[in-house]
């Protein structure tokens, strides 16, 4: 069945859409253009960072630091060495990582081999290790470091006499 359409309603059911599509899609616009604004006169971006606030006046997009500190005296085998590593962002310690990890191993370890141990969290964005090493030789220690939805992993060597 048909329905009969005259000459009429046909040519103002043309014109009647691209109206209603062009009234939309101003409206969004002045939605989006506007959706920011302020009452006080600024532009409505106070506050805002590029990739949100995180503790101690960091954003999303500042960079994880992390330094490690070996001992000052050399390390002599079958003693304990204390290894540190300090995390900072924007020059501020993190004390939040999720989690810190040193991987410590003799060099000519095959990698399966590696031991990895959770680090011992402290203050001012320090997370220690304490480790025997038990024969001398020239270590590996790298520290993986998971803070702020980032991970940064520094490498360093310690000799062992």
């Amino acid at each position: 069945m048909r329905t009969t359409v005259s000459k009429g309603q046909e040519t103002s059911r043309r014109y009647f859409h691209p109206y209603i599509r062009l009234a939309v899609l101003m409206m969004i616009a002045v939605m989006a253009l506007t959706g920011c604004g302020s009452s006080s006169g600024g532009n409505g971006h106070e506050g805002h960072t590029a990739g949100g606030s995180l503790p101690g006046g960091a954003d999303a997009l500042t960079p994880i630091e992390a330094e490690v500190k070996l001992p000052q005296e050399p390390v002599k085998a079958g003693s304990t060495a204390i290894v540190e590593v300090i995390v900072t962002q924007a020059g501020k310690p993190v004390d939040d990582a999720e989690e810190v990890l040193f991987e410590v191993w003799k060099e000519g370890t095959p990698d399966d081999k590696h031991e990895k141990i959770k680090a011992e969290p402290g203050k001012n964005g320090a997370y220690t290790l304490k480790k025997k090493f038990t024969e001398p030789g020239n270590y590996s220690i790298i520290s993986h470091v998971s803070a702020r939805t980032m991970h940064t992993m520094p490498k360093v060597e310690l000799k062992v006499e």
